[in-house]
C-alpha cells in the first residue's frame, strides 16, 4: 500500500518501449499513458517518492517501524530489477503515480498506485 491522504495499493504496470535506452521525459510518459494533454506531470527520483515510509517515517510509530524495512525492500528489488527508474505523477489531487524504469525486454514497467493530495 502506499499512503497518502488514502491507503491505495500498488499494481503492476508494462508498456512495449522497444529501441529505448533510456526513460521518457514527463512529457513522452504522460503519452505513453493516454494522460489529457494538460495534465500536470512531474519527475520524482524512487528515494524521494518513499521517503515517507523509509527515511522520514515518525520513529515513534510502531506499525511505520514495523513495515519500514518491506518499504526499503521494496525500494532495492526496484532499483536492482528495472534500469533508469523514475516516479511519473500524473495529475493534480488524484495523483497517477507510476515507478517506472526499463526491464531489459524492451519494456518500460513497475508499479502504479494512486495519491490523494488535496
Amino acid at each position: 500500500m502506499y499512503s497518502s491522504e488514502s491507503d491505495r495499493p500498488f499494481e503492476f504496470f508494462s508498456l512495449a518501449y522497444p529501441g529505448k535506452s533510456g526513460s521518457p521525459s514527463a512529457a513522452d510518459f504522460a503519452q505513453l499513458v493516454g494522460a489529457p494533454a494538460q495534465s500536470k506531470v512531474e519527475l520524482r527520483s524512487l528515494e524521494s517518492f518513499f521517503a515517507r515510509h523509509t527515511t522520514t517515517s515518525d520513529p515513534y510509530d510502531g506499525e511505520a517501524q514495523r513495515i519500514r524495512p518491506r518499504y526499503e525492500e521494496l525500494v532495492r528489488a526496484l532499483s536492482t530489477r528495472l534500469r533508469d527508474v523514475k516516479v511519473y505523477r500524473v495529475g493534480r489531487i488524484e495523483i497517477a503515480c507510476y515507478v517506472a524504469g526499463l526491464d531489459g525486454h524492451e519494456n518500460l514497467a513497475g508499479l502504479k498506485t494512486v495519491a490523494i493530495e488535496t
